[in-house]
């Protein structure tokens, strides 16, 4: 294209545009019931979840809430997604001589918590929906395994079956990472409940939020007990005491405790989250079908449509240059928030500098330099996952905002077309 049709075709863009609303799910549905809620907390005079001048009652509230939409026995409410991710690796009993197999494709907040732990992170290729690619995932796991991450990343669900599949052959526990798909379902069954423990956040950005916030949600009673002491003191508390109930659940406590104010927004922020997913659901369908048979544009694949939380859109296209050059189209129409996913931040693994430099904890060099990791040694630089890069060099993610009119809707599948171009 000639500097002339470049020009003339930004033209074009730029009286194509519209005002795209800013990311974040959860806040558009922030109303009344929360602020009765919070300011109920303040008069109670109870801010700490486990006891006040009055009784506390939200976090616990919550809590329940997350028993039963997620269809689980038990739930933990913690300090934040981050938190919950940390407080995983101790209850799992993640540390020097393991490995975690993380995908490519997450959030620096998964691959920070195994390093926390002082284990080393494998990285493992994601597939044509963007998630853990159970083929890849066999060829990565050795005797050092202990742990499977899988990240149910850009609203949309994982390959549940291949990965549990892959991971029960090997006896190998799996850790959900749900904090970008809070509500995502597979089969009609809630994603955090398939593996042996599941994690939410309740950040800003996220489904269902309280500014800031995390869940932890499982099935297994001991290691419930352990979440609770490890997020905490180190004991279990029970009926608001720390109370030793199992030696094995006696640990190193980290003080990710949720508060009662956060508790107050989670609790009711959970009971909008289904109307939040169908609204995003809704929007996203008609988008896709308004760029049905548009030239050269298809769309990551999902293992189950029916349960994607429906707050991104992912766009494949053919390579990598008209990726970047369709990107800045549609930023200058209005699309702001759309990222070509190879410059997507810190949510790919190239892009995270303390991941390619393997930045150590502390002056002893770890976890890389334990001697109980001689033996995994690995590259995080751009070319370890090859078939991931490949993918997102040429593909586009676009979220979709909570509260979007037709109106809006109708003119971003316009400006896309276009874009295309």
């Amino acid at each position: 294209m000639t500097t002339g049709a470049m020009k003339g075709a930004r033209r074009v863009m730029r009286a194509l545009t519209v005002k795209w609303p800013e990311p974040f799910p959860g806040a558009y549905w922030l109303d009344q019931r929360e602020d009765r809620a919070v300011l109920d907390v303040l008069r109670r005079r109870a801010l700490f979840r486990y006891y006040g001048l009055r009784k506390p009652k939200y976090v616990q509230a919550l809590e329940q809430t997350a028993r039963e939409f997620y269809g689980v026995k038990y739930a933990l409410g913690v300090n934040s997604g981050t938190g919950a991710l940390m407080t995983a690796m101790a209850a799992l009993g993640i540390g020097p001589g393991c490995e975690v197999i993380v995908p490519a494709f997450f959030w620096v907040a998964t691959v920070g918590a195994v390093v926390c732990a002082n284990a080393i992170p494998v990285l493992c290729e994601v597939d044509d929906s963007f998630t853990l690619d159970p083929q890849d995932l066999e060829r990565k796991i050795t005797a050092r395994t202990r742990l499977i991450v899988a990240v149910h990343m850009a609203g949309a669900v994982c390959n549940v079956p291949g990965i549990m599949k892959v991971a029960n052959r090997h006896g190998i526990p799996v850790l959900e990472d749900c904090a970008q798909a809070n509500g995502g379902e597979f089969r009609g069954r809630k994603v955090g409940g398939f593996g042996k423990l599941g994690m939410f956040s309740l950040q800003w950005n996220k489904n269902a939020t309280a500014g800031e916030g995390g869940l932890m949600v499982t099935n297994d009673p001991r290691l419930y007990e352990r979440c609770v002491a490890a997020h905490d003191v180190g004991i279990p508390w029970v009926n608001g005491t720390p109370c030793e109930t199992h030696p094995e659940a006696v640990t190193w406590g980290s003080g990710r405790r949720m508060s009662e104010l956060t508790g107050a927004v989670g609790s009711v922020q959970l009971k909008k989250l289904p109307g939040i997913i169908s609204h995003m659901r809704a929007s996203k369908r008609r988008i896709k079908a308004l760029l049905a048979d548009t030239p050269g544009l298809a769309f990551r694949r999902l293992h189950d449509e029916a349960g994607d939380t429906g707050g991104f859109l992912i766009m494949v296209l053919g390579d990598a240059a008209k990726a970047m050059k369709v990107t800045e189209r549609m930023q200058d129409a209005g699309l702001r928030s759309a990222s070509r996913l190879a410059q997507y931040g810190l949510h790919i693994y190239y892009n995270i500098p303390q991941l390619v430099g393997k930045v150590p904890l502390s002056a002893a060099g770890n976890p890389w330099r334990l001697p109980q990791n001689q033996h995994s040694v690995y590259d995080y630089r751009q070319g370890a996952c090859p078939q991931s890069d490949d993918l997102l060099a040429r593909s586009i993610l676009l979220p979709i905002p909570s509260r979007l009119t037709p109106a809006q809707e109708s003119a971003a599948a316009a400006i896309i077309r276009k874009a295309m171009q």
